[in-house]
């Protein structure tokens, strides 16, 4: 679907466990006891003191001034020279800040200081929240440094000796507005085996609906420069799905421990349509792998991509089965979890199969550009290490469309208008900005697809101007750009709504999606109103040579069809004259349109 795919190129946080021994001994298989002491051998060895993942993440506030949370995963025993009661982060605009652990119980560390929180038997989660204010426009790179990494990972050579690092990146622009970084919804500690697929997604999403791309990178080290020696770990495949964010390594041949290391980049619309690169987060992880007889879950999902119209349901049944027979936990996570109307997502819990439930009651405080990325995540509950499999779909969430387009044809103009689209949203993080214009020259029986807003250019339809910011400026001249209209040709428009972020609606509704228009004789009308001075400099008149007890909207219109200006609507005349004040309105070819009963007569004016 092309809307839900365009980028360039809360619930709660579920922690996997590394080894788990259960009592289900009837239906537990003869393999795991045959790995079950290696297995444990490995993460027993494998635990060393030292930093094993993490990422650095910021969220706006207001004005020049973040929230940024460093977190780190570290590994439990030892001396444990990781386990930071604090931790220094460096702002990128040439300071920096002593930060302390914000998480878990105070038991350990001194003064405000927190003492993390334990994950499993070897994990420690621990997060450094703090604030900043910048000074000014400009773009930062947050970075964070700490030695050292774990001894032993394969991939980095003598990585006990080489320091931990991570970095994020922020643009502050007067011209793209606040932004505030991805957030990672599910934690590095997905585990490999030998000779099967290792997955890891980080069920990335943006508060602020900007697009994202995913790419891997080299393990960063002092400075931010690549770690010596670092590689890619071994196999036929390691690669990132750009779009979802799903990591594939296939397949791991040697136990131990690896580092792996993405980046999650966000890009915004720049008034020009262009693309810009305003932020991203590098996520720094590390993966034992170790001997296992397992195979991962499959996940199903029973529809792919969805668009539906703000304020509708969907639901989504999800399942999982596994080929070994083991018990499955079955979570999801996206941006549509955190939002005024949060979606929810229920399921059966450690069983196989595995069935779950999204559903969604959406509303237009979910409206934006983007759609919604859920990321759906089965984790199998083997004994010896638990695999696991990533799936995800988007929801694209539509406005109203306009209705009831009619069109009335004149020998040098079309006046269009149309009824304001049902439940629409004025006010809240999306508001209604603009209708947009199309038209085609001749018929058309061009209907939208389901993910199809404005029509396409193959369609032959053509954007033709749009109205100012007000959802009951419902009226549009096509005044042909101020050229003479070809005699007796038919037309063909639609009309959608835009909102701020540049989100559109289905083009008007299908009772009329096809205007043909022949043009018409201008009415007799027009000879009776006369305006003068024709040029003008500042102000005109217009006269009345024919009494009429009509009311009258008379307005301003540009070359292009918008209105730029109101001097009487719906009023009776009674004076024989107006005077018509155009001062502020810069010079040009203008049309200045009376409509009365069921007339429109319009006037071209030239401001000098």
């Amino acid at each position: 679907m092309t809307d839900l795919t365009e980028v360039l190129p809360h619930s709660q946080i579920y922690i996997p466990r590394c080894l788990i021994i259960n009592n289900e001994t009837p239906m537990l298989k003869h393999r795991h006891f045959l790995l079950l002491f290696l297995t444990f051998g490995l993460f027993s060895a494998v635990q060393a003191t030292h930093n094993r993942a993490g990422e650095i993440t910021y969220k706006w506030l207001y004005g020049y001034t973040y929230e940024i949370k460093i977190t780190t995963y570290t590994n439990i025993g030892g001396a444990n020279l990781a386990d930071r009661c604090d931790d220094t982060l460096y702002f990128g605009d040439g300071s920096k800040a002593v930060v302390a652990r914000s998480n878990g119980p105070s038991t350990l560390c001194s003064g405000l200081a927190q003492d993390g929180v334990t994950l499993t038997p070897y994990i420690k989660l621990n997060e450094y929240v703090t604030t900043h204010t910048y000074p000014g426009v400009g773009m930062y790179k947050m970075t964070m440094t700490d030695p050292n990494r774990n001894a032993g990972v394969i991939n980095i050579p003598n990585s006990v000796n080489q320091v931990f690092y991570i970095e994020s990146y922020l643009v502050i622009s007067s011209f793209s507005g606040p932004n505030s970084s991805p957030l990672l919804s599910f934690p590095p500690l997905d585990q490999g085996c030998v000779g099967q697929c290792f997955f890891h997604n980080p069920g990335a999403y943006d508060l602020d609906g900007d697009s994202l791309s995913y790419e891997l990178t080299f393990c960063r080290g002092n400075g931010g420069i690549i770690c010596p020696g670092y590689s890619y770990p071994a196999g036929s495949t390691y690669t990132i799905n750009s779009l979802t964010g799903t990591l594939t390594w296939c397949i791991p041949q040697q136990q131990g421990e690896y580092n792996l290391a993405m980046i999650i980049k966000e890009w915004r619309k720049d008034i020009s349509g262009s693309y810009t690169l305003i932020g991203y987060v590098l996520r720094d992880l590390q993966v034992d792998v170790g001997p296992c007889n397992n195979n991962p879950p499959h996940i199903v999902v029973n529809s792919a991509d969805t668009c539906i119209i703000a304020g509708s349901t969907i639901t989504k049944q999800i399942s999982a089965t596994d080929p070994d027979m083991d018990m499955i936990t079955l979570i999801a996570k996206g941006g549509s979890f955190n939002t005024e109307s949060p979606s929810i997502f229920t399921s059966t819990q450690n069983v196989s199969p595995v069935t779950g439930n999204f559903n969604w009651v959406t509303s237009y405080a979910n409206l934006r550009r983007m759609p919604y990325q859920i990321t759906v995540k089965a984790e199998d509950q083997d004994p010896q290490i638990n695999l696991v499999d990533f799936k995800t779909f988007n929801v694209k969430i539509i406005p109203h469309a306009p209705r009831n387009l009619i069109t009335t044809g004149a020998t040098d103009f079309i006046r269009l208008n149309w009824d304001k689209p049902v439940n629409y949203s004025l006010i809240g993080p999306n508001p209604f900005l603009r209708y947009r214009i199309y038209r085609k020259t001749g018929l058309s029986t061009w209907a939208h697809a389901n993910d199809e807003t404005a029509p396409p250019t193959s369609t032959g339809f053509t954007f033709l101007g749009y109205t100012n910011n007000n959802i009951n400026d419902t009226l549009f001249f096509d005044f042909n750009g101020g050229n003479p209209m070809p005699a007796s040709q038919d037309y063909s428009y639609f009309v959608l709504a835009e909102y701020m972020d540049g989100s559109m609606s289905y083009v008007s509704n299908p009772s009329s999606q096809q205007i043909y228009v022949g043009v018409k004789e201008l009415s007799s009308d027009a000879s009776t109103m006369e305006l003068y001075p024709n040029p003008t400099a500042e102000n005109c008149t217009l006269s009345f040579s024919k009494q009429s007890t009509e009311l009258y909207t008379i307005c301003l219109f540009d070359v292009s069809g918008r209105k730029i200006k109101t001097f009487m609507e719906n009023e009776s005349l009674v004076k024989p004259s107006l005077l018509l004040n155009l001062e502020g309105i810069t010079e040009g070819t203008y049309f200045i349109t009376i409509h009365f009963g069921h007339q429109t007569v319009t006037k071209k004016i030239i401001k000098q």
